[in-house]
């Protein structure tokens, strides 16, 4: 089975709290990582005309939505940007990639993946032939498009079509608010001069593109090692994240190579960051509840 996984669904996955979410601020004076209760409530509004729809259908669907994750002072301090916390999460996690397989469960896809084995609709559609599931997951799509366009206003065909509208969308704010601030672009051509005196290449230097910049570069390390695995082509340009499949030993010197690649980015980033996080996760924060996502 080819482990593919899109980009924005990727970022979606930590910037929901799925994976190593950074940012710094007091907790008082940040923003929470957390959707919100309106967020929650557009959710639930979806999920019961989707149970509805299903029903409707001849399938079974259960409407659910995981209880929202309550962050510590210390958390929520890292989201907004706080050096000293952001620190702490680097040195165990780094970025979030290769700690998928030294601590499993904990952060990125195999948390996300974790928390989906406790949705009760993950059972129903595991006991599901092939052939049932493409007729489920057909009438899902339809049912959830529908739920879109009734609770949320947005017109789609699939569930992916949202997060391809949420990232659409937010790159446009990003430009605008992010990319567009002044002193984050002199924030970010430091950061830049930084880490190309540290090694790393680094081409674009925009606020968002330094932010992702050594990101990227790890990500794009786990998909040759995912499509080497595979037999596949991997093109770094494509949007995409292949990863591979390793026991802890052998992610261990990857992981050693991200720990100091997200510590080297932190360094560089030390006076970024503080500035950079509050302001896209605000933003993050309010697509979230316009699109119901988390």
């Amino acid at each position: 089975m080819i482990k593919k996984m899109s980009l924005t669904v990727a970022a979606l996955a930590v910037l929901t709290g799925c994976g190593s979410v950074e940012a710094g601020g007091e907790p008082e004076a940040g923003a929470s990582a957390t959707p919100g209760t309106a967020t929650v409530d557009k959710k639930l509004q979806m999920e019961s005309v989707l149970a509805d729809c299903m029903k409707q259908k001849g399938f079974k669907y259960v409407a659910y939505v995981p209880p929202e994750e309550k962050l510590t002072a210390a958390e929520i301090k890292r989201d907004n940007g706080d050096y000293q916390e952001l620190r702490k999460n680097r040195e165990k996690y780094g970025f979030g990639v290769f700690a998928e397989f030294i601590y499993p469960g904990e952060v990125g896809i195999s948390k996300k993946v974790a928390q989906a084995d406790k949705d009760p609709n993950t059972k129903i559609t595991g006991d599901l032939s092939t052939a049932q599931y493409t007729s489920y997951k057909k009438a899902r799509d339809t049912c959830f498009a529908l739920a879109a366009k009734e609770v949320l206003g947005k017109s789609i065909t699939k569930r992916t079509d949202l997060f391809q509208q949420f990232s659409q969308a937010k790159k446009l704010i990003v430009a605008r608010e992010v990319d567009g601030d002044q002193q984050l672009v002199g924030l970010a051509s430091t950061m830049a001069d930084c880490l190309r005196g540290k090694g790393y290449t680094v081409t674009e230097t925009a606020p968002r593109d330094i932010s992702m910049a050594v990101q990227d570069s790890i990500h794009d390390m786990a998909s040759r090692i995912g499509a080497k695995q595979q037999g596949i082509e991997f093109d770094p340009g494509s949007g995409e994240i292949i990863m591979p499949e390793l026991t802890a030993a052998q992610a261990k010197p990857y992981f050693q190579k991200e720990i100091k690649a997200a510590l080297d980015d932190l360094e560089c980033g030390k006076a970024f960051y503080p500035v950079y996080n509050p302001k896209d996760l605000k933003i993050n924060n309010t697509l979230l509840a316009e699109y119901a996502l988390r």
